[in-house]
């Protein structure tokens, strides 16, 4: 799960020259659409991304499976924390930025860099428009990918950088969203076993 990767966060950038100041206001415009990468950060922390190869337990012999059943329980999430991270990274997978957010993006995104100056920014944000527009980007997903482009460069990107950014972020949120759905699968088969065991104990008394 290489690609389940945290931005830096702002604080562990410093540039020191005279546009940081400008920089750190564009950044701080951003926070609100990378909830998605907190969750990232939280399923590294973690280490959630190992559950991915684990297997269901066979609910024939649920008795069987009962205690192993328990441990998995309290080693997983709760179920209202799963269900929050799997509405939060499917927005911010599915969603799609109409023309003037993404304009309003593609603005923020330069200004943030410390040497936020593009020869020809009318060209440039046209080019960038058609090519997020092409891959139906969430406004989540490019804030993301400009965050990492901020950690990293004191220029604006390429059109083909910030793409590359771009299909990684879509990567990233993807496979933390396939993490999180195999998480809740892997607590509900649990809660299954440890029910039917209860069904079990209660039809003995």
């Amino acid at each position: 799960m290489e690609e389940l990767m945290l931005v830096a966060s702002n604080e562990q950038r410093n540039p020191g020259i005279a546009g940081e100041r400008y920089a750190n206001r564009a950044r701080a415009l951003f926070e609100p659409l990378l909830v998605h990468q907190r969750i990232l950060h939280q399923i590294l922390g973690a280490r959630f991304g190992e559950w991915i190869g684990v297997k269901l337990f066979d609910l024939r012999d649920p008795i069987a499976v009962r205690d192993r059943a328990l441990v998995r329980r309290q080693q997983l999430p709760e179920k209202e924390t799963l269900h929050a991270w799997d509405d939060e990274l499917r927005r911010s997978i599915d969603g799609k930025a109409d023309e003037k957010t993404l304009s309003i993006l593609v603005a923020t995104m330069i200004d943030g860099f410390p040497r936020g100056v593009v020869p020809n920014i009318r060209t440039y944000v046209e080019v960038v428009l058609l090519v997020i527009d092409d891959h139906a980007l969430p406004p989540e997903l490019f804030a993301a990918a400009t965050v990492r482009l901020w950690r990293k460069n004191r220029f604006p990107p390429t059109i083909s950088e910030l793409s590359d950014e771009c299909d990684y972020a879509r990567r990233a949120a993807t496979n933390a969203w396939r993490v999180v759905t195999k998480v809740l699968a892997l607590l509900d088969n649990a809660e299954e076993a440890i029910i039917a065991t209860e069904d079990l104990d209660g039809a003995r008394k």
